[in-house]
């Protein structure tokens, strides 16, 4: 599964800025509430809502409201978007600048980032597009990548300028009647940064000294930038008169730029496809085809070919349903269509028409897995091999759980207290040369155990891997085999330098025979694991993970959300004898766990920094009594 680095100055669109209520709206429009609930009853008189709350009522984004009144011819709100203001271009405005703008990177590369620019003269001032390059080395917020205008246009007019940064163009395969984002921005350079601009023609007896009033130049590269609301492209494109260049995810790269530049407005051209899953799919079903799982792994070729079959047919039927046009828009670069060697294709077909023998599936299902953790870590067999397994894992859900639970996820904890420390006691070091072995040539089983990252492009562009090798400290398995990773002091718990951290193979599925009326569920503090203390006939302890229903295991408790559920549902799951989903009966509970469940008033009764401690006996009663409670609903 592709994961992305999530930009934490992005807006979603549905939830950026004030939502107006109907009341609200009619408010900013100037009329009155009740006659915007007759236009609102007649359908159509009204600007369409962009959402609803929770009670089904209508809101609406301050930009739908002043697109409403522009394009209605009703006076504008007076905090309205300076673009709404604008008068549409009676002719294309001139383009003084199309070039890329070399941005100040993060702390964390320290290298520039790159974006393209077009500046648009227009008689009411300057517009700004700054076009973000696709791929990880041109990852940059908008409101950084906005900062751009601010190298190009001199002080004097920075709060005059407009500057649009578009999102990527979302990649449905179909019409495209609706563009993505485009955040407008102002920049806004601190006052006395500059000395007062006065026209020539005010006398010089009434202008202050220069020596009085001058100040340090504005940097641009920390220039405050505010927000300036979303409009829909082509109001842009109303104002500048002309239609914009739109991206469509993975295209926009700095060869295809300039081949839109010297191809000129308005015209497309084919590039290699980054935008739909289908180069992915390709390079791991090459990379199983050449490796014969076809020969060794049957049942995983199978839903391989399947999976990538239909890969291959949705971005074939996207990309030719595709029309990359809109109002005011259009999109340069189309990918291409996908294809592949012929003998592989025929080789797909035959094998996703096969039926699975979920048994002899189940089996291999192990076999699978054991042979991809030992691929090396950036592998694209490795890469096929781990879909094929979550694909057949898919299969065998509710026919073998027993088979599909037996994988662990990665649970990171700190040793800062007791039972952290009496569960390190009990791991067995690797080999000194197998840690030498591993270090120097990684396999995807330590890669897993070591970031949460799975996306290889990501890993390899920020050095992950080699950022946690570099902090690994030892290797341990544990009673159970598993592995666990312990790192340098305030590797991640970073108020906490005297207590390493470790990352454990955390077990999925049923917990391990013998839990019994002296076993006590136990925690150090939230967040830090939970386990299951068991006193053995000679007298020693024996510490087993608390496992996951299957879900994740960041297991938490003192308040009700969804770290305390998480720890409820394993907890609740690891009571019953069988493989029942639980949630066919936690959801007739109210709000999926009763208020007066004793296991939940448990969880919620501990705080947070407080340690956790259950009898596992309690909570095999209370289990009882919610699935009671909730056979009663």
């Amino acid at each position: 599964m592709t994961s992305l680095p999530f930009r934490g100055n992005d807006r979603d669109r549905a939830d950026f800025g004030t939502r107006y209520t109907l009341a609200q709206l009619a408010r900013r429009v100037r009329i009155s509430e009740s006659y915007a609930r007759t236009l609102l009853a007649k359908g159509d008189r009204l600007p369409k809502a962009d959402g609803t709350d929770t009670d089904g009522k209508p809101w609406w984004r301050p930009d739908t409201i002043d697109r409403w009144c522009q394009d209605t011819g009703r006076p504008l709100p007076d905090d309205a978007a300076p673009l709404y203001r604008r008068p549409a271009a009676t002719r294309p405005a001139p383009v003084t600048f199309a070039d890329d703008v070399l941005l100040p990177g993060s702390r964390r590369t320290g290298e520039q980032i790159r974006v393209h620019v077009t500046l648009f003269e227009t008689d009411h001032g300057p517009i700004v597009w700054v076009q973000r390059y696709s791929g990880l080395e041109y990852d940059i917020s908008k409101n950084r990548a906005a900062r751009a205008a601010a190298q190009l246009l001199p002080p004097a007019l920075w709060r005059d300028a407009v500057v649009l940064v578009p999102d990527a163009l979302p990649f449905r395969g179909r019409d495209e009647r609706w563009a993505p984002d485009v955040d407008a921005f102002r920049l806004d350079p601190p006052e006395g940064s500059q000395p007062e601009q006065l026209p020539r023609s005010v006398p010089k007896f009434i202008k202050p000294r220069a020596e009085e009033h001058e100040r340090p130049p504005a940097d641009p590269a920390t220039v405050p930038v505010r927000d300036a609301g979303i409009p829909d492209v082509d109001v842009v494109a109303r104002a500048v008169g002309h239609d914009l260049p739109l991206w469509w995810r993975g295209t926009c790269t700095p060869d295809a730029v300039r081949r839109a530049r010297t191809m000129g407005e308005g015209t497309a051209f084919t590039v290699a496809d980054s935008t739909t899953a289908w180069p992915e799919h390709r390079e791991r079903i090459l990379a199983a085809y050449e490796n014969k799982m076809h020969a060794q792994f049957p049942h995983a070729w199978t839903v391989l070919a399947a999976d990538t079959l239909s890969a291959f047919e949705e971005a074939r039927t996207k990309i030719a349903n595709a029309t990359g046009r809109g109002e005011g828009w259009y999109a340069p670069a189309r990918p291409a269509a996908p294809e592949w060697p012929l003998a592989i294709e025929t080789a797909v077909r035959t094998a996703a028409a096969r039926e699975l023998h979920l048994g002899h599936a189940a089996a291999e299902l192990h076999e699978v897995r054991a042979a991809e953790a030992e691929q090396p870590w950036d592998s694209p067999y490795g890469e096929a091999l781990w879909e094929a397994a979550r694909s057949l894992a898919g299969h065998l859900v509710h026919y073998s759980p027993e088979d599909v639970f037996t994988t662990v996820n990665r649970e990171l904890i700190s040793t800062a207290g007791p039972v952290a420390q009496d569960y390190r006691a009990q791991l067995t070091p690797l080999p000194p040369q197998t840690v030498t072995t591993l270090r120097a040539k990684p396999t995807r089983r330590l890669m897993r155990l070591l970031t949460n990252e799975t996306h290889l492009p990501t890993l390899k562009h920020y050095r992950f891997l080699e950022k946690e090798l570099e902090d690994l400290t030892q290797l341990y398995t544990d009673p159970a085999g598993r592995w666990v990773a312990e790192f340098k002091p305030g590797h991640s718990h970073v108020d906490d330098t005297d207590h390493p951290d470790l990352a454990i193979e955390w077990p999925t599925g049923k917990p391990p025979a013998g839990w019994g009326e002296h076993t006590v569920i136990a925690g150090d503090k939230s967040s830090d694991g939970v386990f299951a203390l068991t006193p053995t006939p000679d007298g020693e302890l024996r510490i087993d993970p608390l496992p996951s229903s299957g879900g994740a295991t960041e297991y938490t408790w003192g308040y009700p959300g969804t770290g305390p559920g998480q720890l409820y549902d394993a907890l609740t799951a690891a009571t019953l004898d069988g493989w029942e989903d639980t949630s066919q009966w936690l959801n007739r509970l109210v709000g999926q766990r009763s208020h007066n469940s004793g296991l939940w008033k448990a969880i919620q009764a501990t705080k947070q920094h407080d340690p956790l401690r259950i009898p596992w006996p309690k909570i095999v009663q209370w289990t009882r009594e919610d699935q009671e409670a909730a056979a009663g609903q």
